[in-house]
């Protein structure tokens, strides 16, 4: 059975990555891309479905007789992760990491520490999600002179176009599905194993020279933590849609004052102003929350008098754990932009459940315009130039077809599929049913175009010119957004129920034609102004009478509806109405009365009539809590923006690494992990916070 998903940790050769376990199980990995067919799929399984099991033999053993701990973090601002094993008074390290330097390979390193430890080491290959058993041949290796030499065995297995091979210090035996073996390590000793993934079709890559992929891999991702650079302190944006606050009526006058305000920071990025299309591609511990009063009480009972800690180390304590938390997150999303594609996937993972045993099981290992638009402001606002360059090529080269055509989600290379494929995988703890692909590849999502056209006039601000390509681009999406206005879709929330005319979806196509005009009278660009313009305005005053209810006194998910969601907190994102607006306060008032959790954290709707196709309420939602927190942050609340943001960190697994939901009821995580746009939101409301 495959272990919590707050027990996993993520290993990435920014092509595709594996899952570890605590227990020492790589239970996920597809190879050799995010989107390929997993070679072990253990999660979604058994480990029949396949896994890699390397821990002490007493871990595995169904009555241990000494006790087991762990204890795991990643090398400071990378992805090689440290596991410390302990086994009574003796204790191993094992590393593992996803080398940097070419292929497709997971190595594996068991470091004796003090006395000696049993290691218990098991391979199953797969191809196919477990459907497939591969044919292994064991090769015995030979030294320059042909003599034998075992110590460059090593086993190959094969299937069709896909083959693994496995080179180590020790080569396990066994049946044809699994082999296994243990050994044991003394202080001082190490042992190395590395398995490739490679087209059957060619050779076997040679074996991985342990210390010099490590160093390598350490300095590639030291030197890309080492480009970040913290934004400058912003500025409260200005009331944008102040215009807007108590208005009975709307002039259109009125409408056309509303104006998108980017929040990035005034510097241009040089190697990005004359950017043309690339063809290269390339334990957390909640903070100190004992009261002033109490450590008084306890310094009076004391030898001698304990400090105080006052409201100044509290918060610096806090911003410390800010900034890290935002690093790791922006590692999260170079971890998860492919270096062959400059795609942003994601997720890691596929159908990993949003409820434990329900159906809200998705395949994420695709590409949302959206995520990828939300990504460039943050990697382009933190130093990231080449990312935002990978990111921006990406997204040109997705949209190159017929603007009528565009879509809310894509492959990694810019495919467009709606195939959606049941997979023959028992699930995760049996959550049915198991997906490949994603059927909300044809659906319409206003929001996705708005993003994109947002995202491109924040770059223009930054200083980032159009090239050949990505204005023409821009000025037909914007054309043919002309026969949107008004267009009913499932939400950005791809809901499965009846589709409506939603507010989010439409205000986002109000920031798409807003930075269209924005480009014509600011930037010079050519452009059919005067008709964006027009339908920015009627796209506003349709929001403030339809996607605006007046008995409520708020803004509503839906024309005409009552019900309010969390999408609804990105309208002040994209400059529609000011972060402290009456009725955006109001519209939070309505949020924290209809779809907060006890906790803090909110849902992204309420369910309780079942329209997006699955019964009952999901669990409360990462990405909206955070767009919540930033909110409370930028509308004076920020005490209560912290709070949030607290919990959420807390509710975050060991190694800072977040999925898309949380369940209380079991203090789990739930959904696919880890959850790119999580991260994304995480970073912006640390930036919210001017740190």
């Amino acid at each position: 059975m495959a272990s919590f998903i707050e027990d996993y940790a993520l290993l990435s050769d920014m092509n595709t990555g594996a899952l570890v376990s605590r227990a020492g199980s790589i239970d996920w990995f597809c190879a050799p891309r995010f989107d390929s067919r997993a070679v072990f799929a253990a999660l979604l399984g058994e480990r029949e479905h396949g896994r890699w099991l390397l821990a002490p033999l007493e871990s595995v053993n169904p009555a241990p007789v000494e006790e087991v701990r762990t204890e795991r973090s990643y090398r400071e601002n990378t992805f090689i992760l440290q596991t410390v094993w302990f086994v009574g008074d003796a204790s191993v390290r094992v590393t593992e990491f996803m080398p940097l330097s070419g292929g497709t390979t997971i190595v594996r390193n068991v470091e004796g520490l003090t006395g000696e430890v049993t290691m218990y080491h098991e391979l199953a290959m797969r191809f196919d999600y477990g459907k497939t058993v591969p044919w292994v041949t064991r090769y015995e290796g030979t030294s320059s002179d042909g003599s034998p030499d075992p110590d460059a065995a090593m086993l190959v297995g094969m299937a069709g176009p896909h083959a693994l091979v496995f080179h180590g210090d020790s080569v396990p035996e066994g049946d044809p599905e699994s082999k296994a073996e243990t050994f044991t390590v003394s202080a001082g000793q190490s042992y190395t194993f590395a398995l490739s993934y490679f087209a059957s079709n060619h050779n076997p890559p040679a074996p991985v020279d342990y210390a010099t992929a490590l160093t390598y891999t350490q300095d590639q991702w030291s030197e890309w933590s080492d480009l970040y650079t913290a934004p400058e302190e912003e500025t409260e944006p200005q009331a944008t849609g102040a215009d807007m606050a108590g208005a009975d009526t709307t002039s259109p006058e009125e409408i056309s004052a509303v104006r998108s305000v980017p929040e990035f920071q005034e510097d241009a990025t040089e190697s990005l102003k004359t950017s043309s299309i690339l063809l290269e591609s390339g334990s957390n511990t909640s903070s100190l929350e004992v009261d002033e009063e109490t450590y008084r009480e306890l310094a009076q009972t004391a030898a001698t008098p304990l400090a105080v800690p006052t409201e100044e180390s509290h918060r610096e304590e806090a911003d410390a754990r800010y900034r890290e938390a935002r690093l790791r997150s922006l590692l999260v999303l170079r971890a998860l932009i492919s270096r062959e594609t400059g795609a942003l996937v994601a997720s890691a993972t596929t159908s990993l459940p949003e409820v434990i045993g329900g159906k809200r099981n998705h395949d994420f290992r695709f590409t949302w315009l959206r995520d990828v638009a939300m990504a460039m402001d943050v990697t382009l606002t933190h130093g990231h130039e080449r990312e935002t360059a990978q990111l921006r090529n990406w997204i040109l080269r997705a949209l190159a077809n017929n603007p009528r055509q565009i879509h809310a989600v894509y492959g990694l290379a810019g495919e467009k599929d709606d195939m959606e494929r049941r997979l023959a995988l028992p699930g995760y703890e049996g959550s049915q049913p198991v997906r490949s692909g994603n059927g909300s590849d044809d659906q319409f999502q206003g929001d996705a175009l708005g993003q994109v056209l947002v995202t491109f006039a924040n770059l223009r601000e930054q200083g980032v010119a159009e090239d050949h390509l990505s204005w023409p681009i821009q000025k037909a999406l914007l054309n043919a957004a002309t026969e949107r206005i008004g267009e009913t879709d499932r939400s950005m929330w791809e809901i499965y129920g009846e589709p409506s005319t939603y507010t989010h979806s439409q205000a986002m196509l109000w920031a798409a034609f807003d930075a269209g005009v924005s480009a014509v009278r600011d930037y010079g660009m050519d452009g059919d102004a005067a008709t964006w313009e027009a339908c920015r305005d009627t796209v506003a005053e349709d929001i403030l009478t339809r996607g605006y209810n007046e008995a409520l006194g708020c803004f509503v998910s839906t024309y005409g509806g009552s019900s309010v969601d969390a999408s609804l907190l990105q309208l002040p994102q994209i400059g529609l109405v000011a972060w402290d607006d009456p009725r955006m306060l109001a519209t939070v008032k309505r949020i924290e009365e209809t779809i907060q959790h006890a906790s803090g954290m909110i849902y992204r709707y309420d369910n309780s009539d079942s329209h997006d196709g699955f019964e009952g309420q999901d669990n409360p939602h990462f990405i909206s809590t955070l767009w919540l927190a930033e909110q409370y942050i930028r509308s004076g609340r920020e005490a209560d923006g912290r709070a949030l943001l607290n919990l959420v960190l807390d509710c975050a697994n060991d190694l800072g690494l977040m999925s898309s939901e949380y369940d209380f009821d079991h203090e789990r995580l739930t959904g696919n992990f880890p959850q790119a746009l999580a991260h994304i939101s995480l970073i912006r409301v640390v930036q919210a916070l001017g740190l």
